[in-house]
């Protein structure tokens, strides 16, 4: 399947655009989310959001995120603030759908919760400049970051604390033509809030980003590019429950319940140990 599928052709600037399946069902199916409870598929179908099973909107080939894009998060993190965009790639087998479970993994001692808004490719972009990012832009969807934060502490490279299965929810829906301009996003866990950003807080602003990443690697149709997190970040355990809000794509939170890795670790026998 194409990373941006053909089906977003029939995405209209403005619409909340959902890739999903109904239960018992293996075919993808692609709409519109029309209410909280309703989506309105591009086949004329109609679903009630509790009868299908979410997907990630878009199959990236290249999910490519920005560390420390906050002012208040690298302060809170004892960072200095970035002179350059800080890149990392988490790998695409981390991407998650709205309400899939995510797996605490054995590994780890601290898993954090990162809420961000990404960025979901629409036109090659390569060599571009700021001023012509916007007409490469599908649209925009709430991401969370996971992150584990002990194995962050101790690589050098980010690859390992950000790429477990499951560390990239995104969706549930791309607001088409959307931009993170003017936006705020919260982040909840159990219902509380635990961040409350500002876009504007940001020090790279997403257009410089899509031109920066452009110059180094070519963005293709379907790549996401989350934008960084905001002050707030902190740990989750398994029965968590964390939603994601962005302004004008409220709707319906992107929402993950953290759980229990159930299979066996490799503690004590990790090379080196």
């Amino acid at each position: 399947m194409s990373p941006l599928p053909r089906a977003a052709r029939e995405a209209r600037k403005g619409d909340f655009f959902v890739r999903y399946r109904r239960r018992g069902e293996r075919r993808i199916l692609y709409g519109r989310l029309k209410s909280a409870t309703t989506i309105a598929g591009f086949d004329g179908s109609v679903d009630r959001v509790e009868e299908v099973v979410w997907l990630p909107p878009v199959s990236p080939r290249k999910i490519i995120a920005v560390g420390l894009n906050d002012r208040e998060h690298a302060l809170e993190m004892g960072k200095p603030l970035p002179r350059e965009p800080l890149l990392f790639l988490k790998a695409v087998t981390a991407l998650a759908a709205h309400e899939d479970p995510v797996v605490t993994p054995k590994a780890s001692s601290r898993v954090d919760y990162e809420g961000e808004i990404a960025l979901v490719v629409g036109r090659f972009a390569d060599h571009i400049l700021p001023r012509e990012a916007r007409s490469h832009i599908f649209g925009i969807c709430a991401a969370n970051d996971i992150t584990a934060r002990d194995l962050q502490a101790s690589d050098v490279q980010y690859t390992r604390a950000k790429s477990f299965p499951g560390f990239c929810p995104v969706g549930p829906a791309v607001e088409v033509g959307g931009t993170p301009d003017g936006r705020t996003l919260v982040t909840r866990v159990n219902g509380e809030i635990r961040q409350e950003g500002r876009v504007s807080s940001q020090i790279f602003g997403w257009e410089d980003l899509v031109s920066y990443i452009s110059h180094m690697m070519p963005l293709e149709p379907g790549d996401l590019v989350l934008t960084g997190t905001y002050r707030g970040v902190g740990a989750v355990t398994a029965g968590d429950r964390v939603t994601v809000e962005v302004s004008g794509l409220g709707m319906i939170p992107l929402s993950n319940t953290f759980v229990a890795d159930p299979r066996p670790g490799l503690a004590g026998r990790w090379p080196g140990k």
